[in-house]
């Protein structure tokens, strides 16, 4: 079955789709990842996700991680959040979790008035037991400005 769109309804519909994607830009979202820890040679975690501004009063990172290696140990999100002009704010970590599928959290913090932009570190890591320290992947650095 055809339809036939008038001018008048086109650049309606057009009109709309450019609306909310310029209300989508001005939600300032940064999408990071995916990172990877790794131990003695072996991939243990992966992680990625979303920072960005929740309504002009909150820096919030969606955070999706997994376990690459169901041996019992466990993955989490370590964060670090730095305010531009205004201080660090940690830690900014998700549960513990040995998930070999993909587990979503939200880390949450208040934007700071007198910084106008933030930067929200992200690492993921695996909780490999005494003695042995936490292993860490590298340090993603999203930005927004706000």
């Amino acid at each position: 079955m055809s339809r036939t769109v008038s001018r008048k309804h086109l650049v309606t519909a057009l009109g709309g789709v450019l609306l909310f994607t310029a209300v989508a830009e001005s939600a300032s979202a940064v999408a990071w990842g995916s990172v990877t820890v790794k131990y003695d040679g072996k991939p243990r975690a992966v992680a990625h996700g979303n920072f960005f501004n929740d309504r002009d009063t909150h820096a919030r990172n969606k955070v999706m991680s997994k376990d690459l290696a169901p041996d019992g140990n466990t993955v989490y999100t370590a964060g670090h959040w730095y305010y531009e002009g205004a201080g660090e704010v940690f830690p900014l970590n998700t549960p513990e979790h040995n998930h070999t599928y993909y587990t979503t959290h939200y880390k949450t913090h208040p934007l700071d008035a007198k910084a106008k932009s933030v930067r929200g570190g992200t690492r993921a890591c695996v909780q490999l037991g005494w003695p042995v320290p936490d292993t860490c992947s590298e340090e993603v650095l999203p930005t927004f400005s706000y």
